[in-house]
């Protein structure tokens, strides 16, 4: 019953239930003057379900309320050390979004929500394709 309950609310709200792994970079500092960004040690991340402000997350502990996160999908993996990681190999090819940068906004023991701060459009237009596609299913 509850499970019912809850995919109604998830599709009220305009998430979609989506099962993927992204990796993600946490945001250590940015420096205004040179509009330079540093980020901490890298980890993968599931995402249980989307929309384009918003998404949630199942961590390992890893997640606080507050922390600021770039996600990528393997498809906007670029740099030596990426392709090399053994995390690297575990990603799915789809979704193939750009990376995007969001906060967690929640946190319970086994999932987090992230409030969706910056995405390109095109990244929002594929998450509204998804969304319809599942919608008439």
């Amino acid at each position: 019953m509850f499970r019912g309950l809850f995919n109604f609310r998830t599709k009220r709200l305009g998430h979609i239930p989506i099962k993927t792994k992204m990796c993600v970079f946490p945001l250590i500092s940015y420096d205004d003057k040179t509009e330079t960004l540093d980020y901490g040690q890298c980890f993968t991340i599931d995402v249980v379900s989307m929309s384009v402000n918003s998404m949630t997350v199942r961590h390992h502990d890893v997640l606080k309320k507050g922390n600021i996160l770039e996600f990528r999908t393997k498809h906007a993996l670029e740099d030596k050390e990426c392709l090399k990681c053994m995390s690297f190999k575990s990603l799915p090819e789809t979704p193939s979004f750009s990376s995007f940068i969001g906060k967690i906004i929640w946190r319970s023991n086994e999932e987090a929500g992230v409030n969706i701060i910056m995405m390109r459009e095109q990244d929002k237009a594929a998450i509204l394709k998804m969304m319809a596609n599942k919608s008439k299913k």
